[in-house]
């Protein structure tokens, strides 16, 4: 636009939107998900746990028991981390999509995985 004086003003451009969290994961995916409804709480399979407070330990840089020697989160990589093939149902996985037997994540839900592995998968 123009400042007033005719000197056109650069509009500058609006912030990145910030990466989905562990708490909002943890809230909004895998305790309702995973750990309670699923697979991976008190009990866990293949050792997986995504319980509050526990799920971090568990999944960031962690080899998958199931296909070894991928992590099942990478930081910065959600490419090359086993969680993504997971969830996505890829076929390099070994065993099942995830959720085990649906209904699985919408594409939103796996984008927000995606992009908090990619901002670096901090604990918060």
């Amino acid at each position: 636009g123009c400042g007033g004086d005719g000197v056109i003003v650069e509009e500058p451009p609006p912030p990145p939107p910030s990466a989905p969290t562990l708490t909002q994961l943890q809230d909004e995916i895998f305790t309702p998900r995973c750990a309670f409804v699923g697979c991976h709480g008190p009990f866990p399979n293949l050792g997986l746990i995504l319980l509050k407070g526990q799920s971090y330990a568990s999944l960031v840089n962690v080899t998958s028991a199931e296909l070894a020697p991928m992590k099942r989160v990478l930081p910065g990589q959600p490419d090359n981390s086993y969680i993504i093939l997971k969830l996505q149902g890829d076929p390099r996985i070994v065993g099942e999509r995830m959720p085990y037997g649906g209904p699985y994540l919408s594409g939103s839900d796996i984008q927000m995985v995606r992009d908090w592995i990619a901002a670096g998968a901090k604990n918060d």
